[in-house]
């Protein structure tokens, strides 16, 4: 299992470089269990953000510590009170009357709340389908987004640490760094791990890695589901300014059989998707992943950690600055099958899937239009038992199976 990841901005130059102890957590946050939770179904009708405090306006920090038993019921005024209401499960819901993009200021509390959906698809005006015509399944355009305020720095968009949350249908962009003499922990869209990370790795004291290890498989939140969402790009999907880019997608940190579907994962810093400590089970599927990897890591899915059962199919990765599907390292083998994988290697010259560790099986993928290999193979120390098979490769300037020294 991997403590650590090499993370951080490198604008303009090779991939995210700092070490960051992401097994921290610097503001204690009050956890309650589930039996003490009361499931609520809130409708968030605001896009404001600041301190909380009883209004007429309900604002999404509020809805999450709402659906999280922070903030109690009666604490809100009676305007608030009537958009709230019982429910078999909790969820976040949207109506918003005016401005539907949500300026964040600070970060918002992480979904700590079993079963909470996240449903961007509730607002009004949510549903016209994309036409951009390299998706693989059309995904609807959102109408609420969510990025930092100017001069704001917000390094995530929505952090996950409780099982079955769900976030669906919104658009998150904007969500990065600055950089400092010790590099932030990962900036993300949305974040999907057991403990809330600091912002700054290097605090005074920070807590050793022996006391916020996942020691255990139920640390990781199980069955997390990512879809329908815009990452990267607000609801206009035009690439955003430099200042306005993400810097990765979807960070699974620590997360079990998390999904990651029709989603539009584009324009992003970073990596679109990237795991690390463990991410067993992790299903990667029909999502347009285009333009990633611009200014750090360069690939569009790096996979860290433990991917066992992972499972990458039904992908449209495209014009990405290095690999189309990188591994370091992994523990466990995954599957990667029938994806559209081209014109990756942008700015680094390599394979459009770069494999390592034993029994991956890559099946039926196009590989096509790469500054490289189509899949290569590297020692780690010896990778064994993988399988290559009925793969179609085009206009690629090396082997169409680089075995390395596995041959």
């Amino acid at each position: 299992m991997k403590l650590t990841m090499y993370l951080s901005k490198l604008v303009g130059t090779a991939a995210l470089a700092a070490t960051v102890p992401l097994v921290a957590q610097a503001v204690a946050i009050q956890t309650v269990s589930a039996q003490e939770i009361t499931p609520y179904s809130v409708i968030v009708n605001s896009s404001g953000d600041g301190d909380i405090r009883p209004d007429d306006a309900l604002t999404l920090r509020e809805a999450i510590s709402v659906v999280n038993g922070t903030l109690p019921v009666d604490a809100l005024s009676a305007a608030e009170r009537a958009r709230v209401t019982p429910a078999a499960s909790p969820s976040i819901n949207f109506s918003l009357a005016d401005d539907p993009t949500i300026e964040l200021v600070e970060p918002l509390p992480p979904i700590m709340a079993a079963g909470t959906l996240v449903d961007g698809a509730s607002q009004p005006g949510y549903g016209p389908l994309s036409t951009t015509d390299t998706m693989v399944t059309p995904v609807p355009t959102p109408v609420v987004a969510l990025t930092p305020a100017a001069g704001a720095e917000v390094l995530r968009g929505l952090t996950i640490t409780a099982d079955a949350v769900t976030v669906r249908g919104l658009s998150l962009y904007g969500f990065s760094s600055k950089h400092r003499s010790t590099q932030t922990t990962p900036p993300a869209d949305i974040l999907i791990t057991h403990l809330v990370p600091p912002v700054d790795a290097g605090l005074p004291d920070p807590p050793g890695w022996r006391t916020l290890l996942p020691n255990e498989d139920s640390d990781a939140p199980v069955g997390v589901v990512i879809e329908d969402n815009w990452l990267g790009m607000s609801p206009s999907g035009e690439m955003p300014p430099v200042e306005q880019m993400s810097a990765l997608g979807v960070v699974v940190f620590n997360g079990l059989d998390t999904v990651i579907q029709r989603n539009r994962i584009e324009f992003h810093e970073g990596s679109g998707i990237l795991t690390a400590a463990q991410a067993m089970g992790m299903d990667v599927t029909e999502n347009t992943m285009r333009t990633n990897g611009v200014a750090g890591i360069p690939d569009g899915i790096r996979l860290d950690g433990n991917i066992d059962g992972a499972q990458i199919h039904g992908n449209l990765i495209c014009g990405t600055d290095g690999s189309g599907v990188f591994m370091f390292k992994p523990e466990g083998s995954a599957r990667i099958y029938g994806n559209d994988i081209r014109f990756n290697g942008r700015r680094f010259r390599r394979a459009a899937i770069y494999l390592m560790g034993n029994g991956h099986e890559v099946t039926e993928n196009v590989i096509q239009h790469q500054p490289g290999p189509g899949v290569a193979i590297a020692s780690y120390p010896r990778s064994e038992g993988n399988i290559i098979r009925n793969n179609t490769f085009a206009a690629l300037d090396g082997l169409s199976v680089d075995l390395g020294h596995n041959d």
